[in-house]
């Protein structure tokens, strides 16, 4: 193997064993060489002694989103290929060590038991990682001996769950290093060169894409103007629940993926989202029981819940649809119409122009619309039509069936009485 010098930054990720840490945290912007140093480290620890090694993103819909290349291509520069055999799905060491990619997503609380054993983990692109993941994952890897969980990560947006989890908060398990191109000696010179051009001709561009420092909104957002008027006009504030008025509901209702809910208000024009909630791989049984908890809790009086056409469709194990397990739970759904991607986001739109959001109860649902984005072609260098299919839409799915039922909200609000005067003087301001 070749020699290796490590840069001082880095340094912490082999003095694991010294330590008393769990998590190694490395963010910031491009050019940092991130990557390149944890893959290295992986492969030098890997070939030190026996390990189990995964390698995890939130969405890997082929081998070829992983850093499967990225540590074939090290092993050759290491001078590691007598060592390590690398194969179409997973890398092994001649010493018992096996690397292994894998997408968070697609994983339950039971499926992800695949990865007990793990002696490192680590977390690539971790600005796109859901809470829920990290709360299947983390317990799950952290049963044996000394684990270590690495993640890198260029943010995006103050909430993302790692970000708000780990760099922002102080903890005493986890080893927080920010690393941009001005710390990395081997940064290419055209790199510099890029960003010097940015600093000069966009400087919040530069500081997001360079310096890693998070934007509110994520690039490619279907609905950045929105919220851009949204954050303007301060509609992300305390949205207390009035009991004079009635609460709607709108689904989007998941079978291997999250299921979502929206819990609205409606006073005239004025939507008030005041709720959220979402989980993954529960029984409709577990929804309906949240429903009644809220209703316990807050006085929330429920007029309609509003659930997307395949709600009808029959279960092919039961013969029994959801609609009709729904109702059986004592909740009567309204079925929403066939529409299309687009016809959604157009209502959705104009549905976000007179909604406020509780900050604190919609906190999860106000980041998936944030981030639900329409995927990038980087070959045309421009983004496509097809929305991203992850941890976002499902949320901004159930935003869109509320959507496209506004019309459906308002009637029973006609003869409503006015708010009560705290509105006026508080979250209104």
């Amino acid at each position: 193997m070749m020699e290796k010098r490590v840069p001082i930054k880095f340094k912490p990720l082999y003095k694991h064993w010294e330590q008393n840490k769990l998590n190694y945290v490395f963010h910031g912007g491009r050019g940092g060489g991130k990557s390149w140093e944890i893959a290295d480290f992986i492969l030098i620890e890997g070939a030190r002694r026996k390990h189990r090694i995964l390698c995890c993103r939130e969405v890997q819909d082929s081998i070829k989103r992983s850093v499967h290349k990225l540590l074939s291509d090290r092993i050759v520069a290491l001078g590691l290929t007598a060592f390590y055999r690398v194969l179409d799905t997973e890398i092994r060491g001649i010493n018992g060590t096996e690397i292994f990619f894998s997408g968070l997503l697609s994983h339950t609380v039971d499926s992800i038991k695949s990865f007990e054993g793990a002696t490192i983990t680590w977390i690539e692109e971790a600005q796109s990682v859901s809470g829920f993941s990290l709360s299947i994952l983390v317990p799950t890897v952290i049963r044996t001996e000394k684990p270590m969980i690495i993640m890198s990560l260029n943010p995006k947006l103050p909430s993302d769950a790692v970000y708000a989890e780990y760099v922002v908060k102080n903890r005493d398990d986890t080893v927080v290093v920010q690393i941009n191109y001005t710390d990395n000696k081997e940064c290419p010179k055209y790199m510099i060169l890029e960003a010097e051009q940015m600093m000069r001709d966009d400087y919040d561009q530069y500081e997001h894409i360079w310096l890693g420092r998070p934007k509110e909104i994520a690039d490619g957002a279907i609905y950045k103007a929105e919220f851009e008027q949204i954050k303007r006009e301060n509609r992300i504030c305390k949205v207390p629940h009035d009991p004079n008025l009635p609460v709607y509901t709108s689904w989007d209702l998941g079978i291997l993926d999250p299921t979502s809910i929206w819990f609205f208000q409606v006073y005239g024009k004025e939507v008030r989202a005041i709720d959220h909630y979402e989980a993954n791989n529960e029984p409709l049984a577990h929804y309906a029981r949240i429903l009644d908890e809220k209703k316990q809790q807050y006085g929330y009086q429920y007029e309609k819940h509003f659930a997307p056409h395949d709600i009808a469709a029959r279960d092919l194990s039961s013969g029994v649809s959801r609609e009709q397990t729904m109702a059986n739970l004592g909740y009567r759904m309204n079925k929403g119409a066939r529409l299309g991607v687009e016809d959604r986001i157009e209502a959705t739109r104009q549905f976000l122009k007179n909604c406020w959001f509780d900050a604190e109860n919609c906190k999860h649902g106000i980041r998936a619309l944030q981030n639900y984005r329409r995927e990038y072609n980087d070959k045309l260098d421009q983004f496509k039509a097809t929305p991203v299919h992850d941890w976002a839409s499902h949320s901004s799915d159930a935003f869109g069936e509320g959507a496209i039922n506004i019309n459906k909200m308002t009637k029973a609000t006609e003869s409503a009485p006015p708010p009560p005067p705290m509105r006026q003087n508080s979250w209104m301001g």
